[in-house]
């Protein structure tokens, strides 16, 4: 039984959902146990990410799992609702400069999301309304593990972040929602207002500092000050206790022990990787590798070559 189920066991009492053991014959026709995968931004093959078509394509799927990227949002009436969006700045969705709350505070006047120019344009969700739909598939019998990337940058990230861990205790939702980052600001916030909530942080390369950082370390390992004398040895790093971390496919792929030293030395719950070139197709040899985590972040070629694989079963 895969370690992601044991986490929420362990963490709620219960286990979600069955928790999506995935039982793959191989050619060998040896059965192995196979992570859990979520879609990376919903199903971006269909609708523009992070979008409720995107999503709703997802969790109609085989895999019924999702990540999605969230920011902060108040609304016209001081409501904090949140924004489901991959950038804090408009440009890249939108064309439009400055943030999104710096220019509007009424969702339904945001100008829609067209960051695939290939796809149909689509409205921005609000964090209220994901976790309003999560809540009405459960209703249906579904539960999907729901990764959360909380990207906040304003000076309210803090708030923000307190916001979310007290909409997962609302919505009772810590069985099978957890939350990643690559700020502490938004990380430590969930946790202190939400002890049972699952937090954890990212390795990747795409950061200045992190480029040069030991994979041993995250992102919340980071200080102000670390980020200054990273060509020091990041003289000032914290080790901050992590839930779970979630590593970048080819570092992972690079240093395929980073699961076991997680685990094993950091105390980790569970180790997820994600995918970081869209259009990588996975070898045989990386799938393989992929067996030693408990979760996974696909976007649609390598969600497909996943779910064949579970239909073989």
């Amino acid at each position: 039984m895969k370690r992601l189920q044991s986490v929420f066991f362990k963490t709620r009492g219960y286990v979600s959902l069955g928790l999506l053991i995935f039982i793959l014959v191989g050619g060998n026709s040896q059965a192995f146990d196979f992570p859990a995968a979520g879609w990376h931004r919903g199903d971006t093959s269909f609708a523009q990410e992070n979008s409720r078509a995107a999503l709703d394509r997802a969790l109609d799927s085989a895999s019924q799992n999702i990540e999605v990227d969230i920011i902060d949002f108040i609304d016209q009436n001081g409501n904090r609702v949140g924004l489901v969006s991959h950038d804090y700045k408009m440009k890249r969705a939108t064309g439009l400069k400055g943030a999104f709350n710096e220019r509007y505070n009424d969702p339904a006047k945001l100008p829609r999301n067209q960051a695939n120019p290939n796809l149909t344009p689509e409205p921005f969700m609000t964090v209220v309304e994901l976790f309003d739909m999560i809540k009405a598939r459960k209703e249906q019998g579904v539960t999907p593990m729901v990764s959360l990337d909380i990207k906040d940058e304003s000076k309210k990230a803090e708030a923000f972040g307190q916001w979310v861990g007290k909409l997962i205790q609302q919505y009772s939702f810590q069985n099978h929602v957890f939350a990643s980052s690559f700020f502490r600001s938004n990380a430590f916030a969930v946790k202190a207002v939400c002890s049972d909530c699952l937090v954890g942080g990212l390795i990747f390369n795409d950061h200045y500092a992190l480029k040069y950082l030991d994979h041993r370390y995250s992102s919340l390992d980071l200080t102000t000050l670390s980020e200054l004398t990273f060509f020091l040895g990041f003289w000032g790093k914290k080790e901050f206790s992590h839930d779970f971390i979630l590593i970048q496919d080819d570092i992972f792929f690079q240093h395929p022990e980073l699961a076991d030293y997680w685990r094993n030395v950091r105390k980790v719950k569970f180790v997820g990787v994600f995918v970081y070139n869209k259009e990588w197709t996975y070898t045989d040899a990386e799938w393989e590798m992929l067996k030693k985590v408990d979760w996974l972040e696909l976007d649609p070629p390598q969600m497909d070559k996943y779910l064949k694989m579970k239909s073989h079963q």
